[in-house]
Protein backbone atom coordinates (compact mmCIF):
# COMPACT_ATOMS: atom_id res chain seq x y z
CA UNK A 1 0.00 0.00 0.00
CA UNK A 2 2.54 2.75 1.11
CA UNK A 3 5.11 1.74 -1.84
CA UNK A 4 5.12 5.43 -4.00
CA UNK A 5 5.21 7.53 -0.42
CA UNK A 6 7.69 5.14 1.00
CA UNK A 7 9.42 5.20 -2.14
CA UNK A 8 9.44 9.18 -2.10
CA UNK A 9 10.07 9.42 1.83
CA UNK A 10 12.77 6.67 1.99
CA UNK A 11 14.86 8.38 -0.92
CA UNK A 12 14.28 12.05 1.31
CA UNK A 13 15.33 10.38 4.42
CA UNK A 14 18.26 8.69 2.50
CA UNK A 15 19.47 12.15 1.48
CA UNK A 16 19.44 13.38 4.56
CA UNK A 17 20.85 10.23 6.04
CA UNK A 18 24.58 11.32 5.44
CA UNK A 19 23.88 14.80 5.45
CA UNK A 20 26.84 16.80 7.79
CA UNK A 21 24.60 20.21 8.28
CA UNK A 22 21.03 20.72 7.59
CA UNK A 23 20.18 24.53 6.90
CA UNK A 24 16.42 25.99 7.33
CA UNK A 25 16.50 26.44 3.86
CA UNK A 26 17.79 22.79 2.99
CA UNK A 27 15.14 21.92 5.74
CA UNK A 28 12.29 23.92 4.11
CA UNK A 29 13.08 22.55 0.91
CA UNK A 30 12.77 19.25 2.26
CA UNK A 31 9.49 19.83 3.59
CA UNK A 32 8.26 20.82 0.52
CA UNK A 33 9.26 17.20 -1.15
CA UNK A 34 7.65 15.86 1.91
CA UNK A 35 4.16 17.77 1.45
CA UNK A 36 4.18 17.17 -2.39
CA UNK A 37 4.53 13.17 -1.43
CA UNK A 38 1.68 13.34 1.05
CA UNK A 39 -0.72 14.65 -1.16
CA UNK A 40 0.26 12.83 -3.70
CA UNK A 41 -0.64 9.81 -1.30
CA UNK A 42 -3.60 11.09 -1.16
CA UNK A 43 -3.38 11.84 2.53
CA UNK A 44 -6.00 14.74 3.92
CA UNK A 45 -4.94 18.14 3.83
CA UNK A 46 -5.01 18.97 7.97
CA UNK A 47 -2.80 16.07 8.36
CA UNK A 48 0.07 17.22 5.99
CA UNK A 49 -0.15 20.50 7.67
CA UNK A 50 0.27 18.77 11.17
CA UNK A 51 3.39 16.41 9.68
CA UNK A 52 5.14 19.56 8.02
CA UNK A 53 4.22 22.18 10.55
CA UNK A 54 4.91 19.49 13.57
CA UNK A 55 8.53 18.14 11.45
CA UNK A 56 9.93 21.68 11.12
CA UNK A 57 9.01 23.19 14.55
CA UNK A 58 10.74 20.04 16.07
CA UNK A 59 13.58 19.74 14.08
CA UNK A 60 14.88 23.52 14.42
CA UNK A 61 14.72 23.47 17.77
CA UNK A 62 16.06 19.96 18.21
CA UNK A 63 19.77 19.97 20.05
CA UNK A 64 22.26 17.23 18.26
CA UNK A 65 23.98 15.16 19.83
CA UNK A 66 27.56 14.71 18.98
CA UNK A 67 27.20 10.60 18.07
CA UNK A 68 24.68 12.09 15.47
CA UNK A 69 24.38 13.43 12.19
CA UNK A 70 22.04 16.93 11.75
CA UNK A 71 20.43 14.52 8.53
CA UNK A 72 19.85 11.51 11.17
CA UNK A 73 17.96 13.73 13.89
CA UNK A 74 15.41 14.94 11.26
CA UNK A 75 14.61 11.46 10.25
CA UNK A 76 14.60 10.41 13.67
CA UNK A 77 11.94 13.68 14.35
CA UNK A 78 10.32 12.34 11.06
CA UNK A 79 9.68 8.92 12.44
CA UNK A 80 8.15 10.75 15.67
CA UNK A 81 5.77 12.45 13.85
CA UNK A 82 4.30 9.68 11.62
CA UNK A 83 4.40 7.30 14.41
CA UNK A 84 1.88 10.18 16.58
CA UNK A 85 -0.43 10.66 12.69
CA UNK A 86 -0.41 6.95 12.66
CA UNK A 87 -1.67 6.65 16.19
CA UNK A 88 1.30 6.74 18.53
CA UNK A 89 1.60 3.13 20.69
CA UNK A 90 0.36 -0.22 19.85
CA UNK A 91 -2.92 -1.06 21.70
CA UNK A 92 -3.86 -4.25 22.50
CA UNK A 93 -7.41 -5.91 21.85
CA UNK A 94 -9.28 -5.44 25.40
CA UNK A 95 -10.40 -8.84 25.90
CA UNK A 96 -9.43 -9.47 29.79
CA UNK A 97 -13.54 -10.39 30.53
CA UNK A 98 -14.40 -14.12 29.58
CA UNK A 99 -16.30 -14.11 27.12
CA UNK A 100 -15.29 -10.49 25.67
CA UNK A 101 -16.91 -9.30 22.62
CA UNK A 102 -15.37 -8.29 19.42
CA UNK A 103 -18.21 -5.98 17.18
CA UNK A 104 -16.97 -5.84 13.81
CA UNK A 105 -19.47 -3.26 11.65
CA UNK A 106 -18.22 -1.69 8.58
CA UNK A 107 -20.31 -1.47 4.51
CA UNK A 108 -20.78 -3.91 2.42
CA UNK A 109 -18.04 -5.18 0.46
CA UNK A 110 -15.14 -3.67 2.95
CA UNK A 111 -14.21 -7.14 4.02
CA UNK A 112 -16.12 -7.30 7.29
CA UNK A 113 -16.92 -11.43 7.13
CA UNK A 114 -13.73 -12.19 5.53
CA UNK A 115 -12.11 -9.84 8.08
CA UNK A 116 -14.09 -12.12 10.92
CA UNK A 117 -12.46 -15.28 10.30
CA UNK A 118 -8.95 -14.04 9.74
CA UNK A 119 -8.52 -12.18 12.92
CA UNK A 120 -10.21 -15.51 14.97
CA UNK A 121 -7.57 -17.52 13.08
CA UNK A 122 -4.73 -14.58 14.27
CA UNK A 123 -6.36 -14.69 18.20
CA UNK A 124 -6.17 -19.01 17.93
CA UNK A 125 -2.74 -18.81 17.63
CA UNK A 126 -2.13 -16.61 20.58
CA UNK A 127 -3.86 -19.05 22.32
CA UNK A 128 -7.69 -18.26 22.47
CA UNK A 129 -11.03 -20.08 22.91
CA UNK A 130 -12.53 -17.88 20.12
CA UNK A 131 -16.25 -18.53 18.61
CA UNK A 132 -17.88 -16.62 15.24
CA UNK A 133 -21.22 -15.34 14.78
CA UNK A 134 -23.16 -13.07 12.26
CA UNK A 135 -26.34 -10.90 13.46
CA UNK A 136 -27.01 -10.04 9.59
CA UNK A 137 -30.97 -11.14 10.16
CA UNK A 138 -31.70 -9.92 6.18
CA UNK A 139 -28.78 -11.54 4.24
CA UNK A 140 -28.79 -15.77 5.23
CA UNK A 141 -25.76 -15.58 2.58
CA UNK A 142 -23.09 -13.81 4.86
CA UNK A 143 -24.28 -16.05 7.64
CA UNK A 144 -23.65 -18.93 5.58
CA UNK A 145 -20.38 -17.22 4.29
CA UNK A 146 -18.32 -16.91 8.06
CA UNK A 147 -19.93 -20.31 8.77
CA UNK A 148 -17.58 -21.69 6.08
CA UNK A 149 -14.68 -19.34 7.41
CA UNK A 150 -15.26 -20.61 10.86
CA UNK A 151 -14.74 -24.47 9.72
CA UNK A 152 -11.75 -22.85 7.45
CA UNK A 153 -9.62 -21.70 10.81
CA UNK A 154 -11.12 -24.33 13.00
CA UNK A 155 -13.35 -22.35 15.43
CA UNK A 156 -17.31 -22.74 16.31
CA UNK A 157 -19.94 -20.70 14.59
CA UNK A 158 -22.55 -19.55 16.68
CA UNK A 159 -25.81 -19.31 15.63
CA UNK A 160 -28.03 -17.15 17.47
CA UNK A 161 -31.51 -17.50 17.79
CA UNK A 162 -33.94 -14.17 17.43
CA UNK A 163 -36.10 -12.36 14.75
CA UNK A 164 -33.72 -9.31 15.02
CA UNK A 165 -29.79 -8.49 15.46
CA UNK A 166 -30.02 -7.81 19.01
CA UNK A 167 -32.03 -11.50 19.62
CA UNK A 168 -29.35 -12.85 17.76
CA UNK A 169 -26.82 -11.33 19.19
CA UNK A 170 -27.58 -11.87 22.75
CA UNK A 171 -28.47 -15.65 21.88
CA UNK A 172 -24.57 -16.49 20.66
CA UNK A 173 -23.20 -14.28 23.30
CA UNK A 174 -25.19 -16.58 26.04
CA UNK A 175 -23.99 -20.23 23.68
CA UNK A 176 -19.93 -18.77 24.14
CA UNK A 177 -20.76 -18.24 28.46
CA UNK A 178 -21.25 -21.94 28.40
CA UNK A 179 -19.08 -22.81 25.92
CA UNK A 180 -16.37 -21.42 28.18
CA UNK A 181 -14.65 -19.08 24.85
CA UNK A 182 -12.85 -16.16 25.77
CA UNK A 183 -13.57 -14.10 22.49
CA UNK A 184 -17.02 -13.69 19.95
CA UNK A 185 -16.30 -12.22 17.51
CA UNK A 186 -19.52 -10.79 16.05
CA UNK A 187 -19.98 -9.40 12.78
CA UNK A 188 -22.65 -6.89 12.49
CA UNK A 189 -25.28 -6.24 8.96
CA UNK A 190 -23.59 -3.95 6.24
CA UNK A 191 -25.16 -1.86 3.76
CA UNK A 192 -23.97 -0.20 0.64
CA UNK A 193 -23.74 3.29 2.12
CA UNK A 194 -24.33 4.36 5.80
CA UNK A 195 -28.03 5.04 7.21
CA UNK A 196 -29.75 5.41 10.11
CA UNK A 197 -31.40 2.35 10.19
CA UNK A 198 -28.08 0.45 10.46
CA UNK A 199 -26.23 2.57 12.94
CA UNK A 200 -29.07 2.14 15.42
CA UNK A 201 -29.21 -1.21 15.08
CA UNK A 202 -25.08 -1.95 15.50
CA UNK A 203 -25.87 0.75 18.51
CA UNK A 204 -28.38 -1.35 19.76
CA UNK A 205 -26.59 -4.75 19.39
CA UNK A 206 -23.16 -3.09 21.17
CA UNK A 207 -25.19 -2.19 24.22
CA UNK A 208 -26.62 -5.35 24.15
CA UNK A 209 -23.41 -7.57 24.19
CA UNK A 210 -21.32 -4.95 26.16
CA UNK A 211 -18.83 -5.35 23.51
CA UNK A 212 -15.33 -4.72 24.46
CA UNK A 213 -14.45 -3.51 21.40
CA UNK A 214 -15.82 -2.12 18.51
CA UNK A 215 -13.54 -2.16 14.95
CA UNK A 216 -14.80 -0.88 11.92
CA UNK A 217 -13.62 -2.60 9.07
CA UNK A 218 -12.61 0.05 5.87
CA UNK A 219 -11.71 -0.63 3.12
CA UNK A 220 -8.37 1.12 2.19
CA UNK A 221 -9.40 1.67 -1.94
CA UNK A 222 -11.69 3.84 -0.93
CA UNK A 223 -8.93 6.37 -0.43
CA UNK A 224 -10.69 9.49 0.97
CA UNK A 225 -14.28 8.09 1.38
CA UNK A 226 -13.34 6.18 4.57
CA UNK A 227 -12.34 9.32 6.41
CA UNK A 228 -15.92 10.26 5.88
CA UNK A 229 -17.18 6.29 6.74
CA UNK A 230 -15.37 6.18 10.03
CA UNK A 231 -16.60 9.72 11.28
CA UNK A 232 -19.98 8.11 10.84
CA UNK A 233 -19.50 5.30 12.31
CA UNK A 234 -17.96 6.52 15.31
CA UNK A 235 -20.29 9.55 16.08
CA UNK A 236 -22.91 6.90 16.21
CA UNK A 237 -21.05 3.63 17.71
CA UNK A 238 -18.23 5.09 19.39
CA UNK A 239 -15.54 2.60 18.04
CA UNK A 240 -12.51 1.48 19.76
CA UNK A 241 -10.43 1.59 16.38
CA UNK A 242 -10.65 0.47 12.84
CA UNK A 243 -9.58 -2.44 10.51
CA UNK A 244 -8.07 -1.37 6.87
CA UNK A 245 -8.45 -3.83 4.44
CA UNK A 246 -7.28 -4.60 0.97
CA UNK A 247 -3.43 -2.44 1.86
CA UNK A 248 -2.29 -4.95 -0.54
CA UNK A 249 -4.02 -3.47 -3.72
CA UNK A 250 -2.73 -0.28 -5.85
CA UNK A 251 -3.41 2.14 -3.27
CA UNK A 252 -1.39 4.98 -2.57
CA UNK A 253 -1.91 4.44 1.31
CA UNK A 254 -3.02 8.05 2.48
CA UNK A 255 -6.56 6.82 4.17
CA UNK A 256 -4.05 4.79 6.39
CA UNK A 257 -2.32 8.16 7.27
CA UNK A 258 -5.13 9.87 7.85
CA UNK A 259 -7.97 8.11 9.39
CA UNK A 260 -6.23 7.99 12.96
CA UNK A 261 -5.20 11.62 12.58
CA UNK A 262 -8.53 12.77 11.33
CA UNK A 263 -10.96 10.89 13.68
CA UNK A 264 -9.11 9.79 16.46
CA UNK A 265 -9.88 6.13 15.64
CA UNK A 266 -6.77 4.29 15.86
CA UNK A 267 -6.18 1.13 13.26
CA UNK A 268 -5.43 -2.14 15.15
CA UNK A 269 -5.20 -4.73 12.37
CA UNK A 270 -4.43 -4.32 8.88
CA UNK A 271 -5.42 -7.33 6.41
CA UNK A 272 -2.67 -7.20 3.78
CA UNK A 273 -3.99 -9.86 0.87
CA UNK A 274 -7.05 -12.32 0.60
CA UNK A 275 -5.55 -15.54 1.77
CA UNK A 276 -7.21 -16.63 5.51
CA UNK A 277 -2.92 -15.92 7.17
CA UNK A 278 -2.87 -12.14 5.22
CA UNK A 279 -3.43 -9.91 8.56
CA UNK A 280 -1.44 -8.51 11.07
CA UNK A 281 -1.50 -6.25 14.27
CA UNK A 282 -0.88 -2.23 13.53
CA UNK A 283 1.93 -1.02 14.97
CA UNK A 284 2.37 2.97 13.78
CA UNK A 285 6.33 3.02 14.81
CA UNK A 286 7.17 0.03 13.02
CA UNK A 287 4.84 1.42 10.15
CA UNK A 288 6.55 4.68 10.08
CA UNK A 289 9.50 2.90 9.53
CA UNK A 290 8.39 0.96 7.13
CA UNK A 291 7.59 4.47 5.01
CA UNK A 292 10.65 6.23 5.27
CA UNK A 293 12.48 2.60 3.54
CA UNK A 294 13.84 1.92 7.35
CA UNK A 295 12.48 -2.11 7.03
CA UNK A 296 11.08 -3.97 10.13
CA UNK A 297 13.48 -6.46 11.71
CA UNK A 298 11.01 -7.04 14.45
CA UNK A 299 7.64 -7.70 12.17
CA UNK A 300 10.29 -9.97 10.29
CA UNK A 301 11.02 -11.83 13.20
CA UNK A 302 7.46 -12.12 13.80
CA UNK A 303 6.78 -13.67 10.44
CA UNK A 304 9.52 -16.10 10.95
CA UNK A 305 8.07 -16.99 14.07
CA UNK A 306 4.43 -17.59 13.15
CA UNK A 307 5.50 -19.63 9.57
CA UNK A 308 8.65 -21.61 10.71
CA UNK A 309 8.13 -25.34 12.14
CA UNK A 310 9.90 -25.10 15.32
CA UNK A 311 10.51 -28.82 14.93
CA UNK A 312 11.81 -28.99 11.64
CA UNK A 313 13.98 -25.79 12.44
CA UNK A 314 15.72 -28.22 15.31
CA UNK A 315 16.75 -30.40 12.97
CA UNK A 316 17.90 -28.73 10.37
CA UNK A 317 20.03 -26.56 13.14
CA UNK A 318 21.25 -29.90 14.46
CA UNK A 319 22.05 -31.49 10.63
CA UNK A 320 24.07 -28.18 10.52
CA UNK A 321 26.04 -28.47 13.25
CA UNK A 322 26.90 -31.96 11.98
CA UNK A 323 27.50 -30.99 8.38
CA UNK A 324 24.78 -33.15 7.50
CA UNK A 325 22.63 -30.37 5.62
CA UNK A 326 21.03 -32.50 2.15
CA UNK A 327 18.82 -31.71 -0.35
CA UNK A 328 15.31 -32.11 0.94
CA UNK A 329 17.13 -30.11 3.80
CA UNK A 330 17.26 -27.31 1.21
CA UNK A 331 13.81 -27.83 -0.01
CA UNK A 332 12.10 -28.06 3.34
CA UNK A 333 13.66 -23.90 3.95
CA UNK A 334 12.64 -23.07 0.39
CA UNK A 335 9.10 -23.98 1.09
CA UNK A 336 9.73 -21.77 4.67
CA UNK A 337 10.08 -18.53 2.61
CA UNK A 338 7.13 -19.23 0.68
CA UNK A 339 5.01 -19.41 3.58
CA UNK A 340 6.37 -16.28 4.64
CA UNK A 341 5.73 -14.38 1.48
CA UNK A 342 8.40 -14.74 -1.09
CA UNK A 343 11.75 -13.42 -1.01
CA UNK A 344 10.27 -9.66 -2.42
CA UNK A 345 8.28 -9.78 0.91
CA UNK A 346 11.26 -10.41 3.44
CA UNK A 347 13.41 -8.03 1.62
CA UNK A 348 10.73 -5.32 2.10
CA UNK A 349 11.20 -5.75 6.13
CA UNK A 350 14.74 -5.51 5.82
CA UNK A 351 16.89 -2.63 6.78
CA UNK A 352 19.05 -1.27 4.40
CA UNK A 353 17.73 -2.82 1.44
CA UNK A 354 17.62 -0.39 -0.96
CA UNK A 355 15.87 -2.13 -3.81
CA UNK A 356 13.59 -0.08 -6.05
CA UNK A 357 9.77 -0.65 -5.35
CA UNK A 358 9.48 -1.79 -9.01
CA UNK A 359 11.97 -4.44 -8.78
CA UNK A 360 10.41 -6.09 -5.19
CA UNK A 361 7.07 -5.78 -7.49
CA UNK A 362 8.60 -7.86 -10.06
CA UNK A 363 10.65 -10.23 -7.77
CA UNK A 364 9.88 -13.62 -8.98
CA UNK A 365 9.75 -16.26 -6.89
CA UNK A 366 9.80 -18.75 -9.78
CA UNK A 367 12.99 -20.19 -9.68
CA UNK A 368 12.07 -21.51 -6.02
CA UNK A 369 9.40 -23.07 -6.84
CA UNK A 370 11.08 -24.54 -9.73
CA UNK A 371 14.05 -25.72 -7.46
CA UNK A 372 11.58 -26.97 -5.16
CA UNK A 373 9.91 -29.42 -8.01
CA UNK A 374 13.60 -30.48 -8.80
CA UNK A 375 14.06 -32.19 -5.72
CA UNK A 376 11.33 -33.27 -4.71
CA UNK A 377 11.25 -35.37 -8.94
CA UNK A 378 14.13 -36.97 -7.07
CA UNK A 379 14.55 -40.32 -4.95
CA UNK A 380 15.33 -40.29 -1.67
CA UNK A 381 18.60 -41.56 -2.14
CA UNK A 382 19.74 -38.97 -4.68
CA UNK A 383 18.27 -36.35 -2.37
CA UNK A 384 20.79 -37.18 0.42
CA UNK A 385 23.80 -38.39 -1.87
CA UNK A 386 23.41 -35.54 -4.67
CA UNK A 387 26.42 -37.01 -6.24
CA UNK A 388 24.87 -40.37 -7.55
CA UNK A 389 22.95 -38.20 -10.37
CA UNK A 390 24.58 -38.95 -13.27
CA UNK A 391 22.98 -38.10 -16.89
CA UNK A 392 19.93 -40.15 -17.49
CA UNK A 393 19.36 -39.33 -13.79
CA UNK A 394 19.36 -35.66 -14.86
CA UNK A 395 17.11 -36.10 -18.05
CA UNK A 396 14.76 -38.24 -15.49
CA UNK A 397 14.78 -35.92 -12.66
CA UNK A 398 14.52 -32.91 -15.24
CA UNK A 399 11.42 -34.19 -17.30
CA UNK A 400 9.78 -35.14 -13.87
CA UNK A 401 9.98 -31.76 -12.83
CA UNK A 402 9.44 -29.63 -16.31
CA UNK A 403 12.79 -28.06 -16.59
CA UNK A 404 15.77 -28.54 -18.12
CA UNK A 405 18.75 -30.31 -17.53
CA UNK A 406 20.95 -27.33 -17.45
CA UNK A 407 18.57 -25.82 -14.65
CA UNK A 408 19.15 -28.72 -12.63
CA UNK A 409 23.25 -28.49 -13.03
CA UNK A 410 22.99 -24.96 -11.94
CA UNK A 411 20.49 -25.88 -8.64
CA UNK A 412 22.83 -28.54 -7.82
CA UNK A 413 26.04 -26.47 -8.08
CA UNK A 414 24.55 -23.98 -5.95
CA UNK A 415 23.30 -26.66 -3.44
CA UNK A 416 27.31 -27.81 -3.40
CA UNK A 417 28.32 -24.37 -2.42
CA UNK A 418 25.74 -24.47 0.33
CA UNK A 419 26.66 -27.56 1.85
CA UNK A 420 30.96 -26.46 1.58
CA UNK A 421 29.90 -23.44 3.71
CA UNK A 422 27.44 -25.13 6.26
CA UNK A 423 30.59 -27.91 6.59
CA UNK A 424 32.57 -24.81 7.92
CA UNK A 425 29.44 -24.41 10.24
CA UNK A 426 30.50 -26.81 12.57
CA UNK A 427 31.74 -26.19 16.10
CA UNK A 428 33.72 -23.17 17.60
CA UNK A 429 34.61 -21.71 14.31
CA UNK A 430 30.83 -22.11 12.88
CA UNK A 431 29.63 -20.17 16.51
CA UNK A 432 32.11 -17.49 15.76
CA UNK A 433 31.10 -16.94 11.93
CA UNK A 434 27.27 -16.88 13.40
CA UNK A 435 28.60 -14.35 15.89
CA UNK A 436 30.27 -12.38 13.17
CA UNK A 437 27.11 -12.31 10.73
CA UNK A 438 24.81 -11.52 13.51
CA UNK A 439 26.87 -8.21 14.24
CA UNK A 440 26.34 -7.28 10.84
CA UNK A 441 22.87 -7.91 10.51
CA UNK A 442 22.23 -5.78 13.79
CA UNK A 443 24.48 -2.79 12.24
CA UNK A 444 22.23 -3.24 9.11
CA UNK A 445 19.48 -1.29 11.14
CA UNK A 446 22.00 1.61 12.66
CA UNK A 447 21.47 4.56 11.05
Amino acid sequence: MFESLSAKLGSIAERLRGAARVSEKDLDATLREMRLALLEADVALPVVRHLVVETRRRALGAEVARSLQPGQVVIKILHDVLTEVLGGERRELDIARIPSVILLCGLQGAGKTTTAGKLARLLVAQGRKVALTSVDATRPAAREQLQVLAAQVDVPYLAGEGGDAVGMARSALAQARTGGHHVLILDTAGRQVVDDALMQEIREVAQAVQASERLLVLDAMTGQTALAVAEQFHQSVELTGCILTKTDADVRGGAALSVARSTGVAIRFVGTGEKIDAFEPFDPARFAGRILGQGDVVGLVEKIQASVDQQKAEKVARKVRKGEFDLMDFAEQLEQMQKMGGMSSMLKMLPGVKLPQEALAQMDDRPIRRMQAMIYSMTPQERRYPKIINGSRKRRIAAGSGTSVQELNRMLKQFAQMQKMMKKMKGAKGRRMLAQMAGKFGAMGKP
